[in-house]
C-alpha cells in the first residue's frame, strides 16, 4: 500500500473513473528518479481493475532510438482491430511496424492509433498508462502526446510517469502533476514498514538521505545488515546503494562527471563543503570552479562563497560508491594535505586514504575522539575511537578505545552497538584498569536497562579492581553503585559502597570521604524503630561545605556525564532549589550534546523533586520527554521508572484509569528486574489514587507494601516520604491505632521534625491524631497551625493541611474558621491541578453550607485542557524554540509540532508565540501569603 500520495490519487483515480461516464483524459506525472511515479501507476492499475481495461507500457532506454518502438509496445494488444480501421489508417499503421510498405505517413498512422484506443474503450473504459516516458522514441511521443491531445468522449485515460533529467518528455499543454518528496510524517510511516527493526539513530541517518524518496526508503534499509539496522554494527560514511538508486543518482551527474568527475569527487568527500578545501585540493582553482559552476548550473549542488551542498544527499554516496578505490585514496590524500595539522578533519582523510593497520593514524584518531569527548560530541567521538580501534596494533589500546567507544555508544542510545563494542574488548582487556572500565559501562547500562541489583555487583566487583591504583575511577564507579544499591533498595550494599569510598582517599571531584560516608549511612537507615536517632547524621550537612545538596548533582566524569546522585535525595539533605537548578543544566547539556542514551538517568532524579515540589506538568513533561529515549535505547528499567512517576501525576490529578494503565505498564518491567525504587513509585501512586477516589481502605493496603519493612514493594526513602499518606489514609479509614503506629515509624525512621521537606507533614499527622481540641501545643488547632507556619515544600501539601485543618475545624463546630482554611485549599488544590483533593474542599465547604460552583476564570491555570504531548511543546515554543528545535528534542516532525501548536493555541486564547511566554507553563506560581 502507497504511503501519503492522497491528493495524487485521487487525482488518478477521478481521471480514470471518468471514463465510465465516457469522458476521457490524460495526465502527466513528473518527478525525480526514485520519487514513485512507477508505484503510483501499478496502485492505479490495481485500484481500477477489473472494471477498467488497463494497457501498460514502459519506456526502455536502449530502445529510444528505435522509431515506433514505444508505439508497438503500446498498441501490440489492440492489432488484431487493424482490419476494421479505414484502409488507409492501417497501411500507416502496419508500415509502422514493419508489416508493410517502408514510407510511413505520420498523420494517418496518429489517426489509426487513436481510432484503436478509442476502440478499446468501446466495450468497457479503457487506461493507457505508460511509465518512463522520457524513454520514449521521438517519434511514439508525438503520436501518443498528439493522441492525448485530441481525447474527448472515448472513454480513455492516458496517465505518462516522466523521470526530470537530461532528455525531457515534451508533452505541452497536457495537465501535470509534481510529485514532491515524502512529507516527514509519511517518510517515518513508510520506514516503519520497510525498517520495523531499525533503531533510532539508523532511522535518523535514513530519513535523512533519503529525503522523502519513497526508493531509497525502501533500498537503504534493505542493504543494511540486521546488526546494522538493531545498532550493533556502526553504519558505514556513505550508506550503500543498491545498483537501480545508485544509477538513478548517477544519472543525473553523467554529463557532468565525465568532464569534471575529479573536483565532484573532491565534494562528495569533503561532507562539510569547505570550498576552501575542495579548491585548495583540486589543485587549478580556476579549473574547479569552472566545474563547480558547471555542477550548479546542473542542478547538481547549490554553491555560495564558503560551502558546496549537493541537492539531494545520495549523489555524495552514488559518487563515492563509483569512483575506483585509487581515486578515492587520492582524493582524501589530497584533501588531507590541504587542511591544517591540527583540523580533526585531516585525521578523518587520513585515515580514510590508509591501508592496513597504522598506530601513528590510530593515535590520531584516538586523540579527535578525546577532544570531541570533551567537547560534548559523543557521536564524533565515538566514531573516533571506534576507527582508532580498527587501526591499532596493540590488543591493550584497542581494548581501551573500545570500551571509550562502547560508553560514546551508550550516551549516543545505541546501546546494541555498546554492547557488541563491550562483548569485543573484554576480551582483551587483560590489566585491571581497562576491566574495570568496561565493568563501568555495562554496569550503567544494566542499571537502566536490567535488574539494579546485577548492576551493582557488576559496579563494586569492577571498583574492588582499581581501589589502590585509580581512585578517581574508583570513586566514579562507586558512585553509581550507590544509585544502584538505592534503585535495588539494598541500604547494607549501599553501607559497603560508603565503607569502599574511605579507600579512595580524597574524591576527585573535591568531597571528603567523611561526608560521602555520612550521606550513605542515612540513605542506608533504618526504615523501622529499632536504631537511635541520634546514629543518623543530620540532615542538610552532607551535601557540600554550604548545605546545598546540588554537589551531590554534578556530573562526576561518569561514561554518561550524568549525575550519580539517587531520586528523592535532597529531601533528605536540603538544598532542593540548587538541585533543580543543576539538574535542569544537566538536562540541557546532554539535548545539546546529542547524549539522549544518558536522558532518562538524568531526568529521573529531576522529576522526583518536581514531583515532591508541587511541579506536576514539568514533572510529566520531562518524564514524557524521556520515555521516546528509554523505549528505543531499551532502557525498560529507567522507562518503567518513568511510567511510574506519570502514574504519580495521573493519580494527584485525578486520572484514575490513567494512573493504574500507566501503573500496571511499569510493574509489569519493573518487577521481574527488581527495581525497588519503581514498584515503591508505583504503589505510592496507586495508594494515592485510591486515596483520592475516597478508598482509604484500599489506600492503606497499597502504601503498606511501601512503608512495611519487608514488603514486596518497600523502599527506604519513598517509604518515608509515603508514611505521612498512611497516617491521612489509616486515620480516613477509622483505624486510629494503626494510624498511630505508622506515625511512630515516621518519626523514628524519618528524624522529621529535622527535616524541612517532612517537618509539615509530620505535624499535620500528630493534628491529625491528636486526642482533643485544647490549645495546649501538642493540641490539634496548635498542631495545624504549627504545619501551616512551616515551609510546606508545594502548594499540594499547604492545601493538605488547610484541608484536614478545615475538616476539623467543622467537626468541632467552628464553621466560619473551617470555611477560611477550606476556601484556601480549595485554591491551592485548584492552582496546583489537584482535581480530586480540590474535590474534596469543595464537598467540605458545602457540608459548611456554602455553595460551590465551578472554578473562576481567575483560578483557571492556563494549562487546562492541554495533553502532556501539548504541554511539552508549549513549553518549548514559549522559551523560544523552533518548530525544528522542538522535533528534535521530542522526537517528533516538524509538521506534528506545528500540528500541535494549530490546536493548542485556542485553548490558550492565544495568536502567537511570543504570547506564550506569559503564561504559566511550568509551576503554579502561588503567592507566598496562600501557603499561610
Amino acid at each position: 500500500m502507497i504511503v501519503g500520495r492522497e491528493p495524487e490519487r485521487e487525482r488518478l483515480r477521478g481521471l480514470v473513473h471518468a471514463t465510465r461516464r465516457g469522458h476521457s483524459g490524460a495526465l502527466v506525472l513528473r518527478g525525480p528518479g526514485g520519487i514513485g511515479r512507477t508505484a503510483l501507476l501499478d496502485d492505479l492499475a490495481h485500484d481500477v481493475a477489473p472494471d477498467v481495461r488497463v494497457l501498460r507500457a514502459t519506456g526502455v532506454e536502449s530502445e529510444a532510438e528505435l522509431p515506433w518502438a514505444g508505439l508497438h509496445q503500446v498498441l501490440r494488444p489492440l492489432l488484431p482491430g487493424l482490419d476494421r480501421l479505414p484502409e488507409p489508417q492501417a497501411v500507416a499503421l502496419r508500415a509502422a511496424f514493419g508489416l508493410g510498405p517502408d514510407t510511413v505517413d505520420t498523420f494517418l498512422l496518429s489517426l489509426g492509433a487513436l481510432s484503436l484506443l478509442s476502440d478499446a474503450g468501446a466495450d468497457s473504459p479503457a487506461a493507457l498508462l505508460v511509465d518512463d516516458a522520457q524513454w520514449l522514441d521521438p517519434a511514439s511521443a508525438d503520436v501518443l502526446v498528439f493522441i492525448a491531445r485530441r481525447l474527448e468522449t472515448e472513454g480513455l485515460a492516458m496517465v505518462f510517469a516522466a523521470r526530470d533529467g537530461a532528455r525531457p518528455f515534451a508533452a505541452p499543454d497536457l495537465p501535470e502533476t509534481v510529485l514532491r518528496p515524502l512529507s516527514p510524517d509519511d517518510a517515518e510511516t513508510l520506514l516503519d514498514r520497510t525498517a520495523p527493526r531499525a533503531v533510532r539513530g539508523v532511522r535518523r541517518r535514513i530519513l535523512r538521505e533519503a529525503e522523502g524518496s519513497p526508493l531509497a526508503l525502501h533500498a537503504l534499509p534493505a542493504a543494511l545488515t540486521d546488526a546494522q539496522l538493531g545498532g550493533g554494527s556502526p553504519l558505514p560514511d556513505h550508506l550503500p546503494l543498491e545498483p537501480r538508486l545508485r544509477q538513478i543518482h548517477l544519472d543525473s551527474t553523467a554529463e557532468v562527471a565525465e568532464r569534471h568527475g575529479t573536483v565532484l569527487l573532491l565534494a562528495a568527500l569533503q561532507d562539510d563543503g569547505d570550498l576552501t578545501a575542495i579548491l585548495g585540493a583540486a589543485g587549478d582553482r580556476d579549473a574547479a570552479t569552472a566545474a563547480l559552476y558547471a555542477a550548479a548550473a546542473a542542478g547538481l549542488i547549490d554553491l555560495d562563497q564558503q560551502r558546496v551542498r549537493f541537492r539531494h544527499p545520495l549523489v555524495r554516496s552514488a559518487l563515492y560508491q563509483a569512483a575506483p578505490l585509487g581515486a578515492r585514496h587520492a582524493a582524501h590524500r589530497a584533501l588531507a594535505r590541504i587542511l591544517d595539522a591540527d583540523d580533526d578533519r585531516r585525521v578523518w582523510h587520513l585515515a580514510a586514504s590508509t591501508v592496513g593497520r597504522d598506530d601513528t593514524v590510530a593515535g590520531l584518531l584516538a586523540n579527535c575522539g578525546t577532544r570531541s569527548r570533551h567537547a560534548g560530541r559523543p557521536v564524533t567521538a565515538g566514531h573516533a575511537l571506534r576507527r582508532a580501534a580498527l587501526f591499532t596494533t596493540s590488543s591493550r589500546a584497542r581494548a581501551r578505545w573500545l570500551v571509550d567507544a562502547a560508553a560514546c555508544a551508550w550516551e549516543t542510545a545505541e546501546p546494541a552497538q555498546a554492547l557488541s563494542l563491550l562483548d569485543e574488548a573484554e576480551p582483551l582487556a587483560h590489566e585491571p584498569a581497562a576491566r574495570a572500565r568496561a565493568a563501568q559501562v555495562r554496569g550503567l547500562m544494566t542499571l537502566v536497562s536490567g535488574d539494579p541489583a546485577h548492576a551493582l555487583r557488576t559496579l563494586l566487583d569492577g571498583a574492588r579492581l582499581v581501589l589502590d591504583d585509580d581512585p578517581p575511577l574508583a570513586e566514579e564507579m562507586l558512585l553509581t553503585a550507590a544509585r544502584a544499591a538505592w534503585a535495588a533498595n539494598r541500604p547494607r550494599e549501599l553501607a559497603r559502597t560508603a565503607l569502599l569510598l574511605e579507600r579512595t582517599g580524597r574524591a576527585a571531584t573535591g568531597r571528603t570521604p567523611d561526608r560521602l560516608r555520612a550521606l550513605l549511612r542515612r540513605l542506608a537507615g533504618p526504615v523501622s524503630p529499632g536504631t537511635p536517632r541520634a546514629a543518623v547524621p543530620a540532615p542538610g550537612t552532607e551535601g557540600s561545605t554550604d548545605g546545598t545538596a546540588s554537589p551531590w548533582y554534578a556530573a562526576v566524569g561518569t561514561p554518561s556525564r550524568t549525575p550519580w546522585a539517587p531520586d528523592f535525595l535532597p529531601h533528605f539533605t536540603g538544598g532542593t532549589e540548587s538541585a533543580l537548578e543543576a539538574l535542569r543544566e544537566a538536562v540541557a547539556n546532554l539535548r545539546r550534546s546529542g547524549a539522549t542514551g544518558a536522558l532518562p538517568l538524568t531526568v529521573l532524579p529531576l522529576v522526583s523533586l518536581q514531583l515532591i515540589t508541587g511541579q506536576w506538568t514539568a514533572a510529566a513533561a520531562h518524564a514524557r520527554e524521556a520515555l521516546p529515549a528509554a523505549d528505543e535505547s531499551g532502557q525498560f528499567t529507567a522507562g518503567a521508572q518513568l511510567r511510574a512517576v506519570l502514574a504519580w501525576t495521573a493519580a494527584v490529578r485525578g486520572e484514575g484509569d490513567e494512573c493504574r494503565a500507566l501503573a500496571d505498564e511499569a510493574l509489569a518491567v519493573a518487577a521481574p528486574r527488581g527495581s525497588a525504587v519503581t514498584l515503591a513509585l508505583v504503589h505510592w501512586a496507586l495508594g494515592l489514587n485510591a486515596l483520592a477516589e475516597g478508598n482509604a481502605a484500599g489506600a492503606t493496603r497499597l502504601l503498606r507494601e511501601v512503608t512495611t519493612p519487608g514488603a514486596p514493594a518497600e523502599h527506604v526513602a519513598i517509604g518515608r516520604l509515603a508514611l505521612p499518606d498512611l497516617v491521612e489514609a489509616y486515620a480516613r479509614a477509622g483505624e486510629t491505632g494503626e494510624a498511630r503506629a505508622a506515625l511512630e515509624r515516621f518519626e523514628h525512621c524519618a528524624a522529621p521534625a529535622e527535616v524541612p521537606v517532612l517537618r509539615t507533614a509530620w505535624l499535620r499527622c500528630r493534628a491529625l491524631l491528636a486526642d482533643d481540641g485544647t490549645a495546649e501545643p501538642d493540641g490539634a488547632d496548635a498542631l495545624f497551625g504549627a504545619a501551616l507556619d512551616a515551609t510546606a515544600p508545594s502548594a499540594f501539601e499547604a492545601g493538605r493541611t488547610h484541608l484536614l485543618h478545615g475538616e476539623w475545624l467543622r467537626r468541632a463546630r467552628r464553621v466560619k474558621a473551617a470555611r477560611d482554611h477550606l476556601h484556601q485549599a480549595l485554591h491551592l488544590f485548584r492552582g496546583a491541578g489537584a482535581a480530586p483533593w480540590a474535590e474534596m474542599a469543595s464537598q467540605e465547604l458545602r457540608a459548611a453550607g456554602e455553595q460551590i460552583g465551578q472554578p473562576a476564570r481567575g483560578h483557571t491555570d492556563t494549562r487546562t485542557g492541554l495533553t502532556p504531548r501539548e504541554t511539552q511543546i508549549v513549553r518549548l515554543a514559549a522559551e523560544g524554540k523552533s518548530n525544528s528545535d522542538i522535533a528534535q528534542q521530542l522526537f517528533l516532525s516538524p509538521r506534528t509540532v506545528g500540528h500541535h501548536l494549530y490546536k493548542v493555541f485556542p485553548k490558550l486564547g492565544v495568536t502567537s508565540r511570543h504570547q506564550l511566554r506569559a503564561l504559566r507553563l511550568d509551576t503554579p506560581q502561588t503567592p507566598a501569603a496562600d501557603l499561610a
